[in-house]
């Protein structure tokens, strides 16, 4: 594919003309046609947070509350096997792919009862996906998993010696947060890791350990290989509070990676009608320097009942639900921090017909094409 002709842009107005050579971005220029755009060209989506073994397994499930959630999965990853897991990550890398995503992150539980079926099943569609889509897979150390205990820091070790490249855990769901996180951040630490934590994912602001847990990323010199995912509490702690724990998480580097949908959908759910709305302050992170990405987090299951991996709905939900209408800024926590396409950048680009960034949000429309290295690719078929 030598290029592109006659594509809107994400951060700019006008028409262009994009030239490819060696997989990259060789040139962009203003078109010489007059006829609107049919195409809207923007960098390739990446999600930065899923849990592609879980998706679909329950599509018609309401969850009363998150703790019912966490209730459903766990007694699934009892049972679950190998190739259930497999055909669910499969769906969900195809339809993932088909809405112009080269990239995933997906959080994929580790703990007794699964063992490493749920990496194994991943790792087999991330390899039947080919070279359409990237995965990326947290070993996932849930609510059954503490890092604290023995058996689960040798089952995260053993993940990442079979292809995990980040561990991860859930530190509110534990018996003592900040022991327990500790032990994580130790072991990434000795295993050359990065983290993902799902950290304080509820509205209690007595209970936020958020503070805390970048004091220990600090105290473990892991500044620059962290995320934290969620951090609703943010959204219900003082606005002083908010401050200081967003300037101390911007001097580690620590992102923040947020799943609008999941978090509008879960919190102050089965207590009648919800009046705090779950999602981190962005603007105040995005003004204090944090880096922020976007993900999709849990498709069709017992925790959200809805979705279909795609980016669009997330940058739309954080753009109504927390006002990010900054479009660069949109496109950075969709695109992995590309901000628009420029001169040199891989030509992993997507296609959505549409013509203005703006028209995409409004309708996120099918039809879209990935293109990969300046080379359209197709989405890995269903399992």
């Amino acid at each position: 594919m030598p290029g592109l002709e006659g594509v809107a842009l994400g951060e700019r107005h006008g028409c262009f003309d994009i030239g490819f050579e060696s997989g990259r971005i060789a040139s962009i220029a203003a078109s010489a046609g007059n006829e609107p755009p049919r195409w809207l060209a923007l960098p390739s989506f990446v999600n930065f947070h899923a849990h592609a073994d879980r998706s679909f397994a329950s599509p018609d499930a309401r969850a009363a509350s998150f703790k019912d959630a966490v209730a459903a999965a766990k007694a699934d990853r009892a049972t679950a096997g190998i190739n259930d897991i497999r055909k669910r990550a499969q769906r969900f890398l195809s339809r993932a792919a088909s809405h112009g995503t080269s990239r995933v992150r997906t959080h994929t539980d580790v703990d007794a009862a699964i063992g490493l079926r749920a990496i194994e099943g991943v790792l087999a569609a991330a390899d039947a996906a080919g070279d359409a889509i990237d995965v990326e897979l947290v070993a996932f150390a849930n609510a059954a998993a503490d890092p604290a205990a023995d058996a689960t820091r040798e089952l995260l070790t053993a993940a990442v010696r079979r292809g995990a490249k980040l561990v991860g855990g859930v530190p509110a769901l534990y018996d003592r947060p900040l022991a327990s996180t500790a032990s994580l951040l130790a072991l990434a630490r000795d295993l050359g890791v990065d983290v993902d934590l799902h950290l304080d994912e509820h509205l209690d602001a007595e209970a936020a350990v958020l503070e805390s847990v970048v004091d220990a990323v600090v105290a473990h010199k892991l500044e620059g290989r962290v995320t934290f995912s969620h951090c609703c509490v943010l959204a219900v702690m003082n606005p002083a509070a908010v401050g200081r724990v967003l300037q101390k998480m911007a001097l580690a580097r620590i992102t923040l990676s947020v799943q609008p949908g999941a978090n509008l959908y879960l919190q102050d759910r089965g207590l009648g009608s919800p009046r705090r709305r779950g999602i981190a302050p962005l603007l105040d992170a995005l003004r204090a320097g944090v880096d922020l990405r976007f993900g999709t987090d849990n498709v069709r299951d017992w925790f959200v009942p809805f979705g279909d991996a795609d980016p669009l709905d997330e940058a739309r939900l954080g753009m109504l639900g927390a006002h990010v209408e900054d479009r660069c800024q949109l496109m950075a926590a969709m695109c992995g921090g590309r901000r628009g396409l420029a001169v040199g950048d891989s030509a992993d680009v997507v296609l959505v017909p549409a013509d203005s960034f703006d028209d995409a949000l409004a309708r996120r429309p099918a039809g879209r094409v990935l293109i990969r290295g300046g080379r359209v690719v197709r989405p890995p078929a269903d399992g």
